[in-house]
């Protein structure tokens, strides 16, 4: 197993998905209901009464390489096109209520279920790799109103992650079969959240949210099983999720008709060298344990969102928003998907004063990437592509 395996799995962790396309980039920092807890936690001295929110969302992405795989040592050559499936499984909660006229607390708790599917003949299963990776986020938070016009907020971030990579080993161009290698690691992190709300007026908001990086002190087993299987107890590395800042203003044109802007800055460039301890794999014919050191060479990035909802009725109320995402991915160093559009739709309902359904969908067109990977191992030169589907159930149910 080569260090781009692994590193072509970890890339694909979805560090950045979280609730709904609409919650999570139409006004993140501005939302006015227990949300806030998560995505701004200044904003919840905006609620009036208790509120429970259930939220469940489901994503799939598909994404096919079409190019070839030179193989340095023998020259062999693979060409063609090569896809991969993965899904997200995104479930959570949040709680929050006002504590008299000026102290608001809320507690949100956020899961993140993902899994990468290799296709079986791929020309790229031994460039990439399987995975699954569950993570779960406790987020505790304090909000006070300074004064009518601006409140300030904090949280805490208590993670905890398992991540499992599955990569292939193998060399068909030498009749050598291909050798499954399990590699799993659980571990927690933490981090902190600040926020600001400004209310200009009773139309218009601001508000800004800085969210710290996260760091995962991962511990576990590496276990190859090939024509003699090792397994390796000392299996360990660190991983990270970026910091982020989010910006978003929103102003009510009339009663019914509302703008919104989000700008969000990720700074992916953490990202730079891996340490992982511990690694089961082959080496020619023979088994070993080895670590070893992986470039990442990622870069800062933007997601930029406008959007607006509308006010059918006193009830029902749609949204509508469209996200430019700039990928921090390095082509040259992974198998990286190119910026994105994502359009998204979104309706409530408020069926009476204590239940509130909400339902959204949204489409990623991801734009071609020109891929052109050199390493020890093999020559990747091809265009990647791809498209994410999502959609979303939300429950708000006030208590007041």
């Amino acid at each position: 197993m080569t260090k781009r395996i692994l590193f072509a799995g970890l890339i694909a962790i979805p560090l950045t998905l979280h609730a709904s396309f609409i919650e999570s980039t139409l006004g993140a920092a501005v939302v006015n209901d227990a949300t806030a807890t998560y995505f701004n936690p200044a904003a919840l001295t905006l609620l009036k009464h208790a509120q429970i929110i259930t939220l469940g969302s489901f994503a799939e992405s598909r994404g096919q390489f079409s190019g070839q795989n030179i193989r340095n040592s023998t020259g062999f050559i693979q060409a063609g096109m090569a896809d991969s499936k993965s899904n997200y499984y995104l479930p959570s909660g949040y709680w929050a209520s006002p504590l008299g006229d000026k102290v608001s607390i809320g507690l949100a708790i956020v899961a993140n279920s993902f899994n990468k599917n290799i296709e079986e003949n791929s020309i790229l299963r031994y460039d990439q790799s399987g995975s699954d990776v569950n993570s779960v986020d406790v987020v505790p938070a304090l909000s006070v109103k300074l004064n009518d016009k601006v409140s300030v907020g904090a949280a805490i971030n208590l993670t905890w992650a398992d991540i499992l990579l599955k990569p292939l080993i193998g060399f068909p161009e030498l009749n050598i079969p291909d050798s499954q290698s399990r590699n799993d690691a659980k571990g927690s992190g933490l981090g902190a959240d600040v926020g600001v709300l400004y209310k200009a007026s009773q139309s218009s908001a601001l508000g800004f949210n800085y969210r710290s990086a996260i760091t995962y002190r991962l511990n576990g087993t590496s276990i190859f099983e090939g024509n003699i299987n090792v397994i390796s107890k000392q299996y360990s590395f660190h991983f990270w999720t970026p910091a982020r800042a989010v910006l978003s203003i929103s102003h009510r044109f009339t009663p019914a008709f509302t703008l919104i802007g989000t700008a969000q800055y990720l700074q992916w460039d953490i990202f730079k060298n891996m340490f992982i301890h511990g690694i089961a794999t082959e080496i020619g014919t023979q088994a070993v344990i080895l670590n070893a050191t992986v470039p990442y060479h990622l870069h800062n990035a933007w997601l930029l969102t406008a959007g607006s909802q509308y006010r059918i009725t006193p009830k029902w109320i749609i949204r509508a928003a469209g996200t430019y995402n700039q990928s921090p991915g390095n082509p040259r160093e992974h198998l990286t998907n190119g910026d994105s559009i994502t359009a998204g739709l979104s309706s409530g309902y408020e069926l009476n004063k204590r239940l509130t359904v909400d339902a959204s969908y949204s489409h990623a067109f991801i734009q071609q990437q020109d891929i052109h990977i050199r390493s020890a191992k093999s020559m990747i030169d091809g265009v990647n592509k791809g498209i994410r589907d999502s959609v979303s159930l939300k429950l708000t149910f006030n208590l007041g």
